[in-house]
């Protein structure tokens, strides 16, 4: 069997369009290749609110498509003829789950994003028993969402396309541009201008669009429908009413889809698919060739100072993110060991204030888990200050070599503070009841002497009541000044101990936050010097690329050049073959 004429420049329009990267043209070339003969699919496309669900209902009278305020469908619905109504959901492995047809909106809703391919719809409708397939494609709206992808992708093998755009403002910017990329694609199109019974200036808003359409270069008549009277004419059998729904006009239009020969069919849309990717190619090339002879046409001179001033400019850049990182690194260094000096010495200060009012004997045991509590928060503190300070130094490093460069992880290594170990509690001295006791006989010795010898005098005896009291009184009086001596050496030892714990803490981390500095300025260093390496091998290829390039530039320019005038040609062969499947040049996009 003799190929069409057609396959041959669809084949080599698809093998341009792999060579020059876009596998997305190719991808629809492909498409509308191997699509199968026979059969007729028309694509209703619009933006959302626009009435395209009333629409499709309306054409078949029936309730097929989502309206309203129900969710519709992130996939295109396929709907042909069967005998009876069902409905398939087709994955993206072309899977096939039977659903039942008034449950087709749920189920499609349930499925995760994504999953689906498309849904298929049978219904008993003789408008479809002649192969005609109506494509209910997702709402148009951003361009970059997957269901606008859905639904521009059914382009790929429609036979025609049915725009819809309500009645109640004239077409958009947006819309016109949706117009143009679909009669780009598609030689067949219409736009049908929906809810005119609710729009009393919808003539003004029709004539509108269609002088949009015509000022834009589009081919596309406007027909006026209202589903809401064809499916008021459709309960009442009116045949009148139905006229005045515009929808007799829009089913001629289909019926006129349907009957176009299946041959010239495959050929028209083979030849408007070829001139679209042609054009879209053509445009890209013609965009590389000009900045190409941009390129070309600054002189090799101009080229290489402004690749030396580039290496000038690193140098300076090079000097100022050393010098910074020096200062900044230095400045972390003292404030820092500043930071954690000054904590401690709070922290002297509470033990010095604590022990001078009370005994350590009595406040040790909460003495000693606070001050290791608080020397963890101390050193937490100033390890967690110091870390976002390399952080801020990291960022006016990067800012300084050049803001599109990222610096590198800077946390700095754990502080340690749970190791901190406990301090121990010194060895204190208690005055216990013996000493108590030997301390207040020897100091009742001189007082019962003492005054034992005075009272003698009086002729009393060396032991009398008034001697013993007061010898009494010199015991009491001599362990009074022996306890206060006592607790006088136990605070001096607990402060001695406390603060030498703290001076211990000091030391030992401020050592570690040093290092962890150094560790920063390293790995800082060692990041920036090595972009600087590469920035400065860059700059040494691109010299030598500036030195050799300028033939290898306009042997790229010719080859461009040449590739443009093949697409070029494509798109004249492509026109030709339109021509031949009976198509007016008017009616072929340029």
């Amino acid at each position: 069997m003799t190929a069409p004429p057609w396959l041959e420049v669809l084949d080599e329009t698809l093998d341009a369009c792999r060579t020059h990267g876009r596998e997305d043209l190719a991808l629809r070339l492909r498409r509308r290749r191997d699509r199968p003969s026979g059969g007729t699919r028309v694509a209703v496309l619009g933006f959302p609110k626009q009435g395209k669900g009333y629409l499709v209902n309306a054409v078949l009278n029936a309730p097929v498509c989502a309206v309203g305020d129900a969710p519709t469908p992130a996939v295109p619905v396929e709907i042909g003829y069967a005998a009876e109504p069902a409905a398939t959901l087709i994955g993206r492995a072309e899977e096939r789950i039977p659903v039942a047809v008034e449950r087709m909106t749920g189920e499609v809703g349930a499925r995760p994003t994504g999953s689906l391919r498309r849904v298929e719809v049978g219904v008993p409708r003789e408008l479809l028993s002649a192969g005609l397939v109506l494509v209910d494609t997702p709402a148009i709206g951003d361009p970059r969402s997957a269901r606008t992808a859905a639904a521009l992708d059914v382009l790929a093998d429609a036979d025609a396309v049915i725009l819809v755009s309500d009645a109640t403002t004239a077409l958009s910017p947006a819309e016109l541009a949706l117009a143009h990329h679909v009669r780009t694609w598609c030689p067949h199109v219409i736009l049908a201008l929906t809810k005119v019974d609710v729009c009393p200036s919808w003539r003004a808003v029709a004539e509108e669009d269609r002088t949009a359409l015509s000022g834009a270069g589009i081919d596309a008549r406007v027909l006026p429908v209202s589903a809401t009277v064809r499916q008021a004419a459709a309960k009442t059998g009116d045949q009148e009413l139905n006229a005045r729904s515009g929808f007799p006009e829009l089913l001629s239009w289909i019926a006129e889809q349907v009957a176009r020969p299946a041959e010239r069919s495959s050929a028209l849309l083979a030849a408007v698919s070829v001139r679209a990717a042609a054009a879209e190619l053509v445009e890209t090339l013609r965009t590389r060739a000009e900045a190409a002879g941009k390129d070309a046409g600054v002189d090799q001179t101009t080229l290489l100072h402004r690749a030396q001033r580039k290496a000038d400019d690193l140098r300076r850049r090079n000097t100022r993110w050393q010098n910074l990182l020096s200062d900044e690194i230095a400045d972390l260094m003292s404030d820092a060991e500043y930071d954690l000096r000054e904590r401690t010495r709070h922290i002297v200060e509470v033990i010095d204030e604590t022990f001078d009012r009370g005994d350590p004997i009595k406040l040790w045991d909460e003495f000693g888990p606070w001050l290791d509590d608080t020397l963890a928060k101390a050193v937490e503190t100033n390890y967690t200050w110091a870390a976002e300070r390399a952080e801020w130094i990291a960022q006016a490093v990067a800012v300084s070599f050049g803001e599109q460069y990222d610096q590198p992880d800077l946390r700095l290594a754990d502080s340690g503070s749970d190791l901190i170990g406990e301090v121990r509690q010194p060895r204190i001295e208690r005055f216990k009841i013996g000493q108590k006791l030997f301390t207040g006989l020897r100091g009742s010795y001189g007082g019962v002497l003492m005054f034992g010898l005075i009272t003698n005098l009086a002729g009393l005896t060396l032991l009398n009541p008034i001697s013993l009291t007061a010898g009494a009184a010199f015991a009491a009086k001599t362990i009074s000044d022996e306890g206060g001596m006592r607790l006088q050496r136990r605070q001096a030892v607990a402060k001695m101990t406390a603060q030498r714990h703290v001076d211990d803490v000091f030391l030992r981390f401020s050592k570690d936050c040093r290092d962890s500095i150094r560790g920063v300025q390293r790995k800082l260093r060692d990041h920036f010097t090595a972009l600087a390496d590469d920035l400065s091998e860059q700059l040494a290829r691109e010299r030598e690329t500036i030195i050799a390039g300028s033939a290898e530039r306009e042997r790229r320019t010719v080859r461009l050049r040449r590739e443009i005038e093949r697409l070029a040609s494509l798109h004249q062969r492509a026109g030709e073959l339109g021509l031949l499947a009976g198509r007016a040049p008017r009616e072929l996009p340029a």
